[in-house]
């Protein structure tokens, strides 16, 4: 039987997220927290946008952040 796009999506971002992990577990890639001058240089950056931003692309913008935040919680080990 055929898959449908979301599974087909699903196995692509289940792949995706495997390899990271193996590549964290190798030391390839090194996962780490943001340094406080990252912060605020990003800070920075994001006051711009809101600044410049119309309401329905903050709106837009923030509902992106929740689903990510969302997403990230549930893939978490």
């Amino acid at each position: 039987m055929a898959k449908t796009n979301r599974e087909r999506e699903r196995e692509a971002r289940e792949a995706k997220l495997e390899h990271m992990r193996e590549l964290v577990s190798s030391g390839v890639l090194v996962l780490r927290e943001m340094t406080n001058a990252e912060r605020t240089k990003w800070a920075k950056r994001r006051a711009k946008l809101d600044i410049d931003s119309t309401p329905a692309e903050r709106v837009r913008r923030e509902a992106a952040l929740r689903n990510l935040r969302r997403r990230a919680e549930r893939v978490a080990p």
